[in-house]
């Protein structure tokens, strides 16, 4: 990281996409690092303790969920490794195995004195390196767990991790009153991260990520599921790591995964969970993709491929482009989204004023617009929010297309014949809407977009469409 590392990705991103689209990410990212107070802070030792005693009665009862974590070894330096599998190792929630596959050519010492002394690592040295994904396989065939983590081999998990897992696991067995984890409908959780350095023996965290609930087309915009994710144990296995797609074989099973519940029925309630806290931190170093996302290009040629196979998966016509940013990308669909996405109500675009700044399109349950007054050149942060396609709570009539299932109930609520407001420019927007205010079109917009979500469509919040008001 750092000034020469900052300075090489701008000089990349100036050759990609031309010197004024880096002068504008430049100057956000100058805006971002100087609102960027963020430090984590170590759980205390009490709470660890209480963790740990509800956990030891858990486990009395014998309803303590069991978890793996799979982890593919590959020359991995002695210091990161020994970090990692002590992160393991110090979590407060007992019932786990750790599951290393190392390919390496030759056994790596730390991890089988971890096996020896630890009866819960299983260490398997492999015949031979087959790459990321077959390895990870190896490790899930041996994985007994019920349900099995990811964890990157110089990575860390926060010691409270599995705890937090197994919380959410917990709760909706005991909502849906069921015994047997095979049966819980929680099929992926996942977690917010950050990154982490190492200098000079300090430890510094930077960038957090925090990420929204189970969001299928910002999925398809970017791997934002990432870091921590654990998946029951039938569907990993079933689902495996596809060699094809190394490089974002992570990306690729995240997508299948939570495709199967999402494109197939209306919504993925009570599928998909995010618990909205650190639970793992994310390694930074010359060679990490972490610290250098363009050192590993094929990584998101692998992504967009990833994409692209679950569209024709679900006979979704659509062109997967890449965005500026590595890593981000957009569907164009061919017939539109309406069209090609059944699970979809509803699409909308964004608004700017005068000044191009971000002046409504997207909103919250609490009528908040997001990104509001961000001038238009800025990408959103970090994650580059403001362009990515995502599913939202409610986007604004003044720039809406909607299934024409739906034209009755918008001509209740807004009280005026539906008009295409997304696709047609043309559309006289201050005629349409002359004599509403802008607080009752917003109150109006959010009523409509509930309504859609009642009936169990998905609400698309697409900025590539933009309008002037």
């Amino acid at each position: 990281m750092g000034v020469k590392n900052a300075v090489s990705k701008t000089i990349a991103y100036a050759k990609r996409n031309g010197i004024k689209a880096a002068f504008y990410a430049a100057l956000e990212r100058i805006r971002i690092n100087s609102f960027d107070k963020y430090s984590y802070r170590e759980l205390s030792e009490d709470i660890l303790k209480e963790q740990r005693q509800e956990y030891r009665l858990l486990a009395e009862t014998g309803d303590a969920v069991r978890f793996s974590i799979v982890v593919p070894l590959f020359n991995t330096p002695e210091v990161f490794l020994k970090q990692m599998i002590d992160s393991v190792v110090k979590q407060s929630y007992g019932n786990w195995e750790l599951v290393l596959a190392d390919a390496s050519e030759d056994s790596l010492d730390i991890a089988v004195k971890a096996a020896g002394e630890d009866p819960r690592i299983k260490y398997y040295h492999l015949d031979k390196n087959e790459g990321i994904s077959v390895n990870t396989n190896r490790g899930l065939e041996k994985a007994t767990g019920d349900y099995i983590g990811l964890l990157d081999h110089d990575d860390i998990l926060t010691p409270d991790a599995l705890y937090e897992v197994s919380r959410v696991i917990r709760k909706s067995m005991q909502k849906n009153r069921l015994s047997r984890f095979i049966d819980c409908p929680i099929r992926l959780i996942y977690s917010d991260e950050d990154k982490f350095e190492d200098e000079k023996g300090v430890r510094k965290f930077f960038e957090l990520h925090e990420k929204p609930s189970f969001n299928m087309d910002l999925l398809l915009s970017n791997n934002y599921i990432c870091h921590f994710a654990v998946m029951r144990a039938d569907i990993i296995k079933r689902l495996k790591i596809r060699k094809d797609f190394d490089g974002a074989q992570d990306f690729d099973l995240f997508l299948r995964a939570c495709a199967e519940t999402a494109l197939s029925m209306d919504m993925a309630s009570g599928h998909i969970a995010h618990i909205d806290k650190v639970l793992y931190h994310w390694r930074c170093h010359r060679a990490s993709t972490a610290a250098n996302p363009a050192s590993k290009t094929y990584a998101y040629e692998a992504g967009k491929r990833a994409i692209e196979s679950v569209l024709k998966s679900y006979n979704i016509k659509g062109e997967v482009a890449e965005l500026p940013h590595v890593g981000f990308y957009r569907v164009n669909y061919d017939s539109g989204i309406l069209k090609e996405r059944d699970d979809v109500g509803c699409v909308g675009g964004k608004l700017i004023n005068k000044k191009n700044k971000i002046a409504g399109g997207i909103y919250k349950k609490d009528k908040t617009a997001v990104f509001m007054g961000m001038p238009v050149f800025y990408s959103g942060g970090l994650q580059h929010r403001a362009v990515l396609i995502q599913d939202c709570y409610a986007v604004d009539i003044r720039s809406i297309a909607i299934k024409s299932d739906y034209n009755d109930i918008y001509r209740e609520i807004v009280g005026i014949d539906y008009v295409d407001t997304f696709n047609d420019p043309k559309a006289d927007i201050a005629a349409l809407f002359a004599g509403m205010s802008g607080e009752e079109i917003v109150d109006k917009s959010i009523r409509f977009c509930e309504e859609i979500k009642k009936r169990g469509k998905r609400v698309v919040w697409d900025p590539q469409t933009v309008r002037r008001i």
